[in-house]
């Protein structure tokens, strides 16, 4: 996992390009805390980083996010109402399980990339065991 410290936790951070940061975001990033500092408030931390190729002249825009273990009260939220908008469920789930210091970078990047909660729900559920990984064999 990359150092948290030198990241900070500005979702938009893009080291990838020259021009990022000012495209005439006002958004001014919060002070960074320590990666032990997260470790201290959240338990267990996890970075889950998207490519985002909106076409061919801005491509590799990368998007990072830090989120807590999602927990069994979650997950069972998830399952409850996914069966009527997974999309839905899929975007609270994400959200009960982000860093608080990036709720607002969240919804913020969710409004402009829709299917960035759907990407990012699918990672935090393989950490709860749910995943398509599995082998199946008749003995």
């Amino acid at each position: 996992m990359e150092n948290m410290e030198s990241m900070g936790l500005d979702a938009t951070v893009d080291r990838g390009r020259e021009d990022a940061g000012r495209s005439g975001d006002t958004h001014v990033p919060m002070a960074p805390l320590s990666e032990t500092g997260l470790k201290e408030k959240y338990g267990k931390v996890y970075e889950i980083t998207v490519t985002v190729d909106e076409d061919d002249e801005n491509e590799g825009r990368k998007i990072r996010f830090l989120f807590t273990q999602p927990s069994v009260a979650s997950f069972n939220r998830y399952v409850k109402t996914a069966s009527k908008n997974v999309m839905n469920a899929t975007a609270i789930f994400v959200r009960d399980n982000i860093i608080e210091e990036q709720v607002a970078d969240l919804e913020k990047q969710c409004t402009a990339y829709p299917g960035l909660a759907l990407n990012m729900g699918q990672k935090l559920l393989n950490v709860l065991g749910l995943g398509d990984n599995i082998n199946f064999r008749r003995l």
